[in-house]
């Protein structure tokens, strides 16, 4: 384990990354936030940190479509969304900043990725793919859509905002990864993708506690689980299923999510 810090080196690199990153330094930072910000310093600082994850995952998703021989615009596409990644952590940093400082957060940065199983490297890149943009990502957008709806800040609701506009071509990268390897996955291949879809529903579910508060990014939780069930059905389980591949029963109940 390891403390989790972000930091740049400079030069012709922070260079290349300044476009992508510029809209950061637009935010209108001189707002007042509120002084009671424990929570929500918890939570950009978690949010950091899964946004470096989201970056890791998306390069390993890049290796293993290039491995799978994939159409190479959908190849660039998955590496640019590392670049997005990286870039939602930083400025996730600098809201828990804002709101007082990060808080420590010991991590363990040579598993930020489940390694998929399957034997094939289409299938490989297909479990990645739906385990991050089918499921993860998917599950995002409406979440940090009633996010910044719930903010109770400029500075967090046009963070929120740029964040979601990302995510939501993050999300739509697996769709068409499925439609071009339609042709090519085998029933057995289907059914592993869809408890590969359920294992990653029951990872993201939200777990039960009391006294959850919403603002500054936080949601309360009565209105997170039922956004996080209609999502789950929506945006995961329907798309999946038109192209053939089912999210068991079982898992999607068990985030209170319909069949």
């Amino acid at each position: 384990m390891t403390a989790f810090e972000l930091g740049v080196v400079g030069g012709p690199w922070a260079r290349r990354l300044a476009p992508r990153r510029a809209w950061i330094d637009e935010l209108p930072w001189d707002e007042q936030l509120p002084e009671d910000t424990g929570p929500a310093r918890v939570m950009w600082t978690r949010t950091a940190f899964n946004e470096y994850a989201s970056a890791a995952a998306f390069a390993e998703v890049a290796a293993h479509l290039l491995a799978a021989g994939a159409p190479i615009d959908l190849v660039a596409a998955a590496g640019d969304f590392v670049v997005d990644e990286i870039v939602h952590a930083e400025a996730a940093a600098r809201l828990a900043t804002a709101l007082g400082g990060a808080v420590a957060l010991e991590v363990d940065l040579e598993k930020l990725v489940r390694p998929p199983v399957a034997g094939s490297p289409l299938v490989r890149a297909a479990e990645l793919i739906v385990r991050v943009s089918c499921v993860g990502e998917a599950l995002t957008v409406p979440i940090l859509k009633l996010s910044r709806d719930v903010a109770g800040s400029p500075l967090v609701s046009t963070a929120l905002a740029r964040i979601v506009a990302d995510e939501s071509a993050h999300a739509q990268l697996g769709g068409w990864f499925l439609d071009w390897a339609d042709g090519q996955l085998d029933d057995d291949a289907r059914a592993h993708l869809g408890r590969v879809a359920g294992r990653a529903l029951r990872d993201l579910a939200p777990v039960p506690s009391e006294g959850c508060r919403a603002g500054l990014g936080l949601v309360d939780c009565a209105r997170y689980d039922p956004v996080f069930a209609a999502a789950a059905t929506r945006h995961v389980a329907r798309p999946l299923g038109e192209r053939g591949i089912v999210v068991p029963a079982a898992d999607l109940a068990a985030v209170g999510a319909a069949a």
